[in-house]
């Protein structure tokens, strides 16, 4: 589902990641860990395509992330360390909003946005503007929101920052569910 070969990212003299190569096979969950300026998120932002690598390639699904970044895209979904969420929506004006991107047809979305809403917990305040919710809400609407379009390969960075122990778990319990289920890279 994802190779990554031979990468290299330099910011001038600073090279941030040297020569990696991997493979994450398709239904699998893999985590990077590594101290602080390792080179973690600038993997996961070179295999988005919001960096390009100075050297190497990342394939996703098949795909050259650089020269087919719209294929790539569809069947990719990422979670900043900071994600940004449209705070003067509602929940379920958001999910539509993040389906309207992927145009997903409007029925699918509806009852997609709605199923993964309940399964985040967010349900009773789906109609609630997101500016009142907590961090952990936020981030929580941001996973749903993510999935909503059924992506092959999510990629995630600091998945668990804000989430209490019960969200961190639900979390957990979600990916590890896609991932045997239907398939989902995580």
């Amino acid at each position: 589902m994802l190779k990554i070969e031979g990468v290299t990212k330099k910011y001038g003299d600073f090279v941030a990641v040297n020569d990696l190569s991997m493979h994450v096979p398709r239904g699998k969950i893999f985590g990077f860990l590594g101290p602080n300026g390792a080179g973690k998120t600038t993997t996961m932002k070179m295999a988005c395509g919001l960096i390009r690598p100075t050297r190497g390639r990342l394939i996703i699904d098949g795909f050259d992330v650089v020269e087919s970044p719209l294929e790539v895209k569809a069947r990719l979904g990422y979670v900043p360390d900071r994600p940004y969420v449209y705070e003067r929506l509602t929940a379920l004006e958001y999910m539509y909003f993040i389906a309207g991107l992927y145009r997903m047809p409007e029925a699918q979305a509806r009852v997609r946005s709605r199923d993964l809403l309940e399964l985040f917990g967010l349900k009773t305040v789906q109609t609630h503007l997101v500016e009142t919710f907590s961090h952990g809400m936020k981030q929580r609407l941001v996973m749903a929101s993510v999935l909503l379009h059924s992506p092959r390969l999510m990629i995630v960075d600091e998945p668990m920052v804000g989430l209490d122990p019960k969200g961190a778990r639900l979390l957990k319990d979600v990916l590890r569910h896609e991932a045997q289920e239907n398939g989902l890279t995580v």
